[in-house]
């Protein structure tokens, strides 16, 4: 049965390659970008699939995300699979050189905007007594970067969350897994590390088939766990204990 996913950061980059294979299962996917500067060439690579739909929403901003999450549960009727994919890299920086503004900006961007969608679609998962949650980490979530305080602190939260939300479903048929990707050859890489360390880095489409082997159970977790994916392989899986 096709089901109904909905991927914030949809329109390049992992979120993109992720919209792709679900798109190949026959699904139907519901992306999330922050702007429509990368739509012309998203609906291009999805050969403007009618399963596959873009929307520009602030991430960061309660009421939006509310009010899409109520009007996709009303046009398609479910929603089976949220992935938290959206994310704001920024610039380097020692934590004393940090502004307040900037470290700010990574807590709102990287971990805000995933607690927003997770509130608002966890009721319509605890209706549905179903749903699989995946939330885009990183690698800075277990192991912290230097100069990048803000993201590694904002992707640790991202992990505790989900550890949490975890813990709370367990009265369903329900995951929550936390996938945490080393570097990734993306635009966000070659901004902050230049275009030859991201060329070195992991390929996107490698960490979405990963992430596809999961949703199809074909990489067995438990609901709470935190897969960690590096140099093109699986590095670390992470149980946490169950209190």
């Amino acid at each position: 049965m096709p089901q109904v996913v909905l991927i914030t950061g949809a329109s390049r980059g992992l979120g993109l390659a992720l919209a792709l294979r679900f798109l190949s299962r026959g699904d139907r996917v519901f992306g999330i970008s922050r702007s429509k500067r990368h739509w012309a060439e998203a609906l291009k690579k999805t050969q403007n699939s009618s399963r596959f739909s873009l929307a520009a929403l602030d991430i960061q901003s309660e009421a939006a995300v509310k009010k899409y999450i109520q009007n996709l549960k009303r046009k398609a009727g479910r929603i089976d699979i949220l992935i938290n994919n959206a994310g704001y890299g920024g610039t380097l920086s020692r934590v004393e050189n940090l502004p307040l503004r900037e470290f700010e900006r990574h807590l709102r961007a990287n971990l805000l905007g995933t607690f927003l969608f997770c509130k608002h679609t966890l009721p319509i998962f605890r209706r549905q007594k179903g749903g699989l949650l995946l939330n885009i980490a990183s690698m800075a979530a277990k192991r912290a970067v230097p100069r990048l305080a803000a993201y590694s602190a904002a992707k640790f939260g991202v992990l505790a969350l989900g550890q949490a939300i975890a813990k709370e479903n367990l009265d369903i048929f329900f995951k929550c897994i936390t996938v945490c990707p080393g570097g990734m050859n993306t635009q966000m890489r070659s901004s902050l590390f230049g275009e030859e360390d991201a060329r070195r880095q992991q390929s996107p489409d490698f960490v979405a088939d990963i992430i596809l082997q999961i949703v199809e159970d074909k990489i067995k977790l438990e609901t709470g766990s935190d897969i960690t994916i590096r140099h093109s392989k699986v590095t670390d899986i992470h149980v946490p204990p169950a209190n």
